[in-house]
């Protein structure tokens, strides 16, 4: 609707400078009749070279025109394309929202599960953590009861 809204006062503004361009260009020409109404000592070459400049300003304002007429007609495709993209979105906007709110039910039922899983799985850990904590501390004690015993017999031994 902004991109409408755009082109039409584009379009306004290009009538009314070509509204007042005629005009402008309506009123050289009637004085350049009311002045060639009189007699004249002057050639008419000033006349003819009046006339060319006219024309070729013609020319100019013709292709100013064909230019903007191209711009209005992007414009106005544009204005076509946008409204076919919003007309699909909101077609395709009730499933958008379906999807969402199932993605957000698996959401929610995974933190659920989770919450739930959570307490045992941790409770399982500490206990496995415990029980490998006692496996090391009984393994250290046990590889330290050897060398302490041969130790014990060598102290004897230096005593002798």
């Amino acid at each position: 609707r902004k991109l409408e809204g755009f082109a039409n006062q584009y379009y306004t503004l290009l009538k009314s400078q070509l509204e007042q361009q005629r005009i402008y260009y309506e009123s050289r020409l009637e004085e350049i009749r009311r002045e060639h109404g009189r007699p004249r000592k002057k050639s008419a070459s000033p006349s003819a070279d009046l006339i060319s400049a006219l024309k070729q300003e013609r020319n100019q304002l013709m292709q100013r025109c064909q230019t903007l007429r191209q711009k209005h007609e992007k414009v106005a495709e544009d204005i076509a394309f946008l409204r076919n993209m919003n007309e699909s979105l909101k077609e395709n906007k009730g499933a958008m929202k379906q999807k969402i709110m199932e993605a957000q039910r698996e959401r929610a039922e995974a933190k659920d599960m989770m919450r739930k899983c959570m307490p045992p799985l941790e409770e399982k850990l500490r206990k496995l953590m415990l029980q490998l904590e006692e496996s090391i501390i009984i393994e250290e004690s046990a590889e330290q009861a050897p060398s302490q015993s041969s130790a014990d017999d060598r102290k004897p031994a230096a005593k002798k």
